[in-house]
């Protein structure tokens, strides 16, 4: 079998930008090593640094990762969602306790990110770059709202063939020409963001969420088209450790009750960010160091994303960057901003972790490239 090499790119949020960092180590040392990407896979914000460095392959690496960390570093909130009103969530809510036909898509309006992505990513030059063979294979990983399977659209290069749909894991493969739609249907979080519809196949007409909801072993496309080696860029350690929750505070007397801190909408919406942008390919990546010595094809991973000492980062990063840039009345002065802090909570402990999904904004994402290049340039190899 002809050696294949691919790239695969976790969900992210505004974490995207730390990916961007990581890449622009990890993409050069692939290609050194003879081992340039012919197949792209990415899932919510992985899919539009794959869509992005598809759409630039035909520069040199370092140049193609400049662009794609530049993107980053200009992206605001404003860019990517819009706040629904208080009123017209209000309204919408009650329509659907009541039935009467007023329905809530969502928390957040991201339709002006289809803008955004239309003038920042390279599809013609994507289209090209498939069809020259430069790239074999672009996988944008989704979430079909009709079926709840995992359904990932494919642009390819005419000699490589599509993989068989994998039933056991419910993935199907999607053969059609990429476009905005797809990324934003990838990375379009339940609850907080709008589902997409996607129009292209016309066969695969329909609504879509994010890829991640279903696709527990984000590796899987990747090695269903061939891969032999993976570059794999993720924004949680390769190993993780689990801990108890913390045991509930006790009110004593004269305490306000513990009934007040029942989560809300937003407290349940952020914590279907945390599970659902939490990186999945962990377990994938372990999955296939215990395949050493078994029957099966044999998959070289290079790794890039926070050393395990230096899990929280990241976390740190956005909440300092957020308190220093909008501390005081400044986010209240920000609906976009106001809304952020909801989701993310009063907790501590998940301020910085939740805000690091959700934080687009320059403050944030333009460190954060440059700590996702830090990190990959501390892994040995």
């Amino acid at each position: 079998m002809t050696p294949r090499a691919g790239l695969v790119v976790a969900g992210a949020g505004a974490r995207g930008s730390y990916e961007a960092g990581a890449l622009a180590d990890l993409l050069p040392r692939m290609v050194d090593a003879g081992s340039t990407p012919s197949i792209l896979v990415g899932t919510s914000a992985g899919a539009l640094n794959v869509v992005t460095l598809a759409g630039l392959a035909h520069l040199a690496p370092e140049e193609a990762t400049a662009r794609l960390v530049g993107g980053w570093a200009t992206v605001g909130l404003a860019d990517v969602f819009g706040i629904t009103s208080g009123i017209e969530t209000g309204l919408r809510y009650v329509g659907q306790l009541t039935g009467l036909p007023i329905r809530l898509p969502s928390l957040l309006d991201t339709e002006r990110l289809r803008s955004r992505l239309r003038r920042w990513l390279p599809m013609e030059t994507l289209h090209a770059n498939v069809d020259s063979g430069l790239i074999e294979a672009v996988a944008v990983a989704t979430t079909s709202v009709a079926t709840g399977g995992t359904v990932v659209f494919v642009e390819k290069n005419p000699a490589l063939a599509l993989p068989p749909d994998d039933v056991a894991r419910n993935i199907t493969y999607v053969e059609t020409r990429l476009d905005v739609e797809h990324v934003m249907a990838s990375a379009a979080v339940p609850m907080l963001f709008r589902p997409v519809r996607v129009h292209t196949p016309r066969r695969w007409r329909g609504w879509y969420v994010d890829g991640g909801l279903r696709l527990n072993t984000p590796l899987t496309p990747a090695i269903a088209f061939g891969c032999d080696r993976l570059g794999v860029v993720a924004t949680q350690p390769m190993t993780s450790a689990t801990s108890p929750p913390p045991v509930d505070h006790q009110p004593t007397e004269g305490e306000p009750s513990a009934d007040r801190g029942q989560p809300d909408v937003y407290a349940v919406a952020a914590l279907s960010l945390r599970v659902l942008l939490a990186d999945r390919m962990i377990e994938d990546l372990h999955r296939l160091a215990d395949r050493t010595g078994r029957p099966g094809p044999r998959v070289d991973v290079l790794f890039a994303g926070p050393p395990p000492e230096r899990r929280g980062d990241i976390a740190a990063l956005a909440d300092e960057a957020f308190r220093t840039r909008y501390s005081g009345l400044g986010a209240k002065r920000n609906p976009s901003l106001w809304v952020l802090d909801r989701l993310i909570g009063g907790d501590p402990d998940d301020h910085g972790n939740l805000l690091s999904y959700l934080f687009f904004d320059p403050a944030f994402t333009a460190p954060a490239a440059a700590l996702g290049l830090e990190h990959a340039r501390s892994r040995p190899g």
